[in-house]
């Protein structure tokens, strides 16, 4: 890197030439536009009670947790999906829109039910479009939560009734890469086992959360489906202000310097750590085995412009897509969710990286854990941060944060956890899969989504 092309980050409070944010974390404004899609075919009945029976909790810590100002800074859209006909002759989907008022989502989701579906895949292409073209407010975080445990038709998966793709002629690489364009970032709830039942799925949804600067999120259980969500929203809204901040200015470097996104996310870290830039992130322990099939057809789907350009680059993983270690508790019937994983950093992305160099190994400070959220870690009516807050417009929780009246269907004990240490193995034992929402340091992961978020944003490709 030339020493002028050094010189353009300015200081410390100056980060790649952007000005520093001076506003009160506190009083800074922020405006989220979060839709659900909501796969309610007939394996889906438990995901679907655990959104109806959370949402307003889930609004309220949002809203509590996320420093949104009014009730109308949150919007909550729902799409429901099943599948096209004659796989399933009920409904494609149903796009209930945008409404700020919770109760609403919830009767939305409450007129919701498991059933159908046909052939394996589903109408997720179809879903995505729905979601792609909401009335999306200019100026909110946009995020898309997807759950789901099929894949989209046209894959590649055996017995699809739809080969060749989604029948309504939308293809989802092509889609999420819009979303991408359009500051919409994916989060993808994967239901498992059932979604490592396919061959090529887990790597899609890898995929195109890439594509979005997303994540992926495995659950082998509805009753952390809610915590996954709220800790996935705060981390998106703390990225969302940094890609703001710092976006165009990153962009110009990837596109107008030409350097590679990989060397500009490092650089982008490294100032951010001197700023002592905090964020949350939530941390969901990895179940799936790596493996190079794997890698190969994530970077297939994520170079092909569509679905059907990457089939003939896709492989078979070779036995269980499954570490050991879940494979042998699925066996003995029980989750075996006993220490945090912090995902790896998301493979090479497409077209963008013809300039991508090898990536240095992620060093931050140790975050704080902040929120654990233990599959019974919650006992009602308790309060996970410990601390009260003043009763929001969406609030159910009588003055208290309001991850304590989530629903769990085996309440244990309390779940805060504020020890810095992440090898806490033997703090947990069977049946405990665990959910944490840290605060700290910028991770080099994140940054390098920052960088992929604002080149999409400006312009640039996948």
């Amino acid at each position: 890197m030339d020493q002028d092309a050094d010189m353009d980050f300015g200081g410390p409070a100056q980060v790649f030439g952007g000005q520093e944010d001076t506003r009160a974390p506190d009083t800074n404004r922020r405006l989220l536009d979060l839709v659900f899609v909501q796969d309610c075919t007939g394996s889906q009945g438990s995901y679907i009670t655990s959104a109806t029976k959370n949402i307003r909790e889930i609004c309220a810590h949002i809203y509590e947790s996320g420093r949104l100002q009014e009730q109308g800074d949150l919007r909550v859209g729902l799409v429901a999906f099943r599948d096209h006909p004659p796989q399933d002759h009920t409904y494609v989907t149903r796009n209930f829109g945008f409404t700020s008022d919770v109760g609403k989502v919830h009767e939305q989701l409450s007129g919701l039910y498991a059933s159908g579906g046909g052939d394996g895949p589903e109408a997720v292409t179809a879903a995505l479009v729905d979601a792609l073209n909401m009335d999306w407010r200019q100026d909110a975080a946009r995020m898309v939560v997807l759950i789901a445990d099929a894949p989209p038709h046209g894959i590649g998966e055996f017995g699809d009734g739809f080969d060749e793709g989604s029948p309504d002629g939308f293809d989802p690489l092509q889609v999420a890469r819009q979303f991408a364009n359009r500051g919409i970032t994916l989060f993808f709830v994967a239901c498992e086992p059932a979604l490592s039942g396919y061959l090529y799925a887990t790597d899609f949804y890898k995929a195109i959360t890439t594509i979005t600067s997303g994540l992926m999120l495995p659950l082998t259980t509805a009753d952390l489906l809610a915590h996954a969500i709220v800790g996935s929203v705060l981390e998106n809204l703390d990225m969302e202000r940094l890609v703001l901040e710092v976006g165009q200015a990153v962009a110009e470097r990837v596109q107008g310097n030409h350097q590679s996104v990989d060397d500009v996310a490092r650089e982008l870290h490294e100032r951010l750590l001197l700023r002592n830039e905090s964020t949350k992130k939530v941390v969901i322990e990895s179940i799936y085995r790596e493996t190079p099939e794997s890698a190969s057809n994530v970077e297939a789907f994520c170079n092909a412009d569509t679905l059907k350009q990457a089939r003939p680059f896709l492989q078979k993983v070779s036995g269980s897509r499954f570490t050991e270690k879940y494979a042998q508790m699925r066996q003995r019937g029980y989750t075996p969710y006993s220490h945090t994983y912090v995902p790896a950093t998301p493979p090479r992305s497409p077209t963008l990286s013809r300039s991508l160099s090898p990536r240095a190994t992620p060093s931050s400070p140790p975050r704080k854990v902040v929120q654990d959220f233990a599959s019974y870690g919650v006992a009602s009516g308790t309060s996970v941060f410990g601390t009260s807050v003043a009763p929001s417009p969406f609030s159910l929780a009588g003055g208290k944060a309001a991850f304590g009246s989530i629903r769990n269907t085996k309440p244990r004990g309390g779940g805060f956890d504020d020890d810095d240490d992440d090898d806490d193995d033997d703090n947990f034992g069977p049946g405990k899969q665990r959910v944490q929402l840290k605060d700290g340091s910028v991770t080099l992961e994140q940054a390098r989504r920052i960088a992929i978020q604002s080149v999409m944003r400006n312009g640039g490709g996948m």
